[in-house]
């Protein structure tokens, strides 16, 4: 469950800090363009902290998704249920969206 909650959240981090400068891009380069993508601006200040929390937050579910987990002891009742694919889904699309994020200033040089 919370390898659940931390995906989702490292998700919801990941696109908040994408929000200031790589979803407009994003945006404008499948043809969406309006007034509305300078509103999108407002969250640039928290730039940092959304992708602090997103490291954070991803860092922690991969380490509970991928982590080796001890064997059963002698008389357990069955094995923990292993994470499903939705969740390291998530996992990997927060960190792709927070790798190209990480890196926009050196990649948008050549875009722009």
């Amino acid at each position: 469950m919370i390898e659940k909650v931390l995906a989702g959240g490292g998700l919801a981090a990941a696109v908040g800090a994408s929000t200031c400068c790589v979803l407009p891009l994003s945006f404008t380069a499948l043809g969406l363009s309006g007034i509305w993508l300078s509103t999108l601006a407002v969250l640039a200040p928290y730039r940092i902290a959304f992708s602090i929390a997103a490291i954070l937050l991803l860092g922690a579910g991969f380490w509970l998704v991928y982590a080796t987990r001890g064997g059963l002891t002698e008389g357990a009742a069955c094995a923990a249920a292993s994470p499903r694919r939705a969740t390291k889904g998530a996992l990997w699309a927060g960190a792709g969206i927070t790798a190209a994020v990480l890196s926009s200033g050196w990649w948008q040089q050549w875009i722009v």
